[in-house]
């Protein structure tokens, strides 16, 4: 832990946008939250620094630049969306200006990394706007009450508590600290999607969410249970349990399913899809639901195939990275698809559609993807449904 304590203080708010007390039945067996909740709606706890720091109180992990965490008995508290409030908000938003972003097997961007969020995934650097706020809270209680009817216990994702939106004199500031480190389509993007103000989102987990895209960092240094250097996996298993890991997002990823949720829409994918390495969770949770989306909300063909097979390749490469995380780069593995991702999908897919089909109750499009046929006879059909400008007979006469 910290030598020196981090001492927080409480920020007032402008107003409650969503509220847990709205869905009660989310907080029936836990009134020390709906009480917590209670005393958060006109002030939140706002840490002093974005730097990672470790207490008996709280906790900021590393590469956490959005949230920070209040230890409880029961898992943690998020804090998310407070740092536009931190005495070195300026310093980091300088030292993500310097930062360019590398991606595996592309190299570096050309964006700095504050460029990078609000060009590429329309975000603004290091703070969190009302509609982020209030689209992960209603996206994440909407699974939560859907989970507690069907299974009579809660996911293992956020339990939303609440979403405000800052005072615009705190956001102000903020923008003004932002704009002259962005180029002219950053600055008008952040201006976009500030419109309706800045905003923070605090829920509980059940544990402080460490994430897979993270791992490199976290086992830097750790040693196999032998005390010897050991491999990933040896390094990986003094952090988490991999087993149970993929357990975690394989039932709950059935559990979405049969419940009438995907994963995520299109336009969620590079933006925050829960299934991302940036999202999953090594102790087989989902963190930024933002993402899900409705079933019966995406009605065309095609839209239907691409969202769910973009969940499933979302899900294979997350696997792939907290399996193998040190292993060759996968574009210099083999070709596309890489040899470890065809294993991924070879071992994940069977047992998703066992896990749905056991559950029961799936969109019966799920259940004819999932479902075992003979290649020969479905995949031209299907390559035409996924790819339906290939089979439009356009060509020469």
């Amino acid at each position: 832990m910290t030598a020196a304590p981090v001492r927080l203080s409480h920020r007032p708010v402008d107003r409650v946008v969503w509220d847990a007390a709205a869905a009660p039945e989310l907080l029936s067996d836990a009134p020390d939250l709906a009480a917590l909740a209670a005393g958060m709606r006109s002030a939140l706890p706002v840490a002093p620094s974005i730097t990672p720091f470790d207490t008996a109180e709280a906790i900021r992990p590393y590469r956490h630049l959005r949230a920070f965490y209040l230890r409880r008995a029961d898992g943690v508290v998020a804090v998310k969306g407070s740092e536009i409030m931190a005495g070195d908000v300026e310093l980091h938003l300088r030292l993500l200006g310097g930062y360019r972003i590398e991606f595996p097997g592309r190299g570096r961007s050309l964006f700095s990394a504050l460029e990078h969020f609000p060009l590429n995934e329309q975000k603004i650097p290091l703070a969190l706007s009302v509609e982020e706020a209030v689209e992960d809270a209603v996206s994440a209680a909407a699974v939560q009450r859907a989970h507690l009817a069907r299974f009579g216990c809660r996911a293992r994702i956020p339990l939303p508590l609440l979403a405000v939106r800052w005072p615009d004199a705190a956001a102000e500031a903020h923008l003004r600290r932002l704009h002259p480190l962005l180029s002219g389509r950053a600055r008008r993007t952040v201006e976009r999607v500030a419109a309706d103000g800045l905003g923070a989102v605090v829920y509980h987990y059940p544990a402080v969410p460490l994430r897979v895209a993270h791992l490199p960092e976290l086992l830097r240094g750790r040693t196999g249970a032998g005390g010897g250097g050991g491999g990933w996996i040896a390094r990986l298993s003094t952090l988490a349990d991999p087993a149970a890991a993929v357990e975690g997002w394989l039932d709950l990823l059935a559990r979405l399913f049969v419940l009438g949720f995907l994963p995520g829409s299109v336009e969620s994918i590079g933006v925050g899809h829960c299934l991302e390495m940036k999202n999953a969770v090594i102790d087989g949770g989902l963190v930024d639901m933002g993402s899900v989306c409705r079933v019966e909300d995406v009605t065309e063909p095609c839209r239907f195939l691409e969202t769910l097979l973009a969940g499933l390749a979302d899900l294979a490469k997350t696997c792939r990275q907290f399996l193998l995380g040190d292993a060759v780069d996968v574009e210099a593995e083999y070709r596309n698809p890489s040899l470890a991702m065809v294993l991924m999908l070879h071992r994940l897919l069977p047992d998703l559609a066992a896990r749905v089909e056991r559950l029961g109750g799936a969109d019966p499009r799920l259940l004819d993807v999932f479902r075992s046929a003979p290649a020969a006879s479905t995949l031209p059909a299907e390559a035409r449904r996924l790819l339906p400008a290939a089979d439009t007979g356009g060509g020469h006469a």
